[in-house]
């Protein structure tokens, strides 16, 4: 599978254009404080999505989905600051808040499933539990053997608005 099948991938990417389409309308000194990082920290979402899959060692893949979960929740926090400092209106902060939940989701999602067989991981999401989850969990005999294909990646449960 490509990357660009991945729908992780493409939820990232509809993220970040909106956005840039929003510090792109900016001016100023907005522009040139907030947005510059803002933008930046919310690419480096899918870079880092990108660089990891294009791993070979599942370990390594999954550090850089680490880095782009951290990516993903500074770039949550410059959407609050902005809110907050009056640059983006309360509803279309709180639509893009929901989007970040929804790729924060997504992305664990996606973490869980590198390494395992199809059959675990569809074993996995019929038996999730939000309360005994270890995302860390290390049970892969070398962490090198599987990858799920991406309808695995995530349940409706685990990408809806009420997990």
């Amino acid at each position: 599978m490509k990357l660009e099948d991945l729908k992780l991938y493409q939820e990232c990417l509809d993220f970040e254009d909106k956005i840039w389409k929003i510090v792109n309308a900016w001016e100023g000194f907005n522009k040139d404080t907030v947005g510059v990082d803002f933008v930046k920290d919310a690419d480096a979402i899918s870079g880092n999505i990108a660089a990891g899959y294009g791993r070979y060692n599942f370990k390594d893949k999954k550090h850089y989905c680490y880095i782009s979960r951290g990516f993903l929740l500074k770039t949550k926090g410059w959407l609050l600051k902005a809110k907050e400092r009056g640059m983006i209106e309360a509803a279309e902060s709180d639509e893009l808040v929901e989007n970040v939940e929804k790729i924060h989701r997504m992305l664990n999602a996606y973490i869980r499933s590198i390494g395992r067989k199809k059959e675990d991981n569809y074993e996995r999401n019929n038996n999730y539990n939000n309360d005994n989850e270890d995302l860390n969990s290390n049970d892969e005999p070398n962490g090198n053997a599987y990858t799920a294909s991406a309808d695995e990646f995530f349940s409706e449960e685990e990408i809806s608005v009420n997990a």
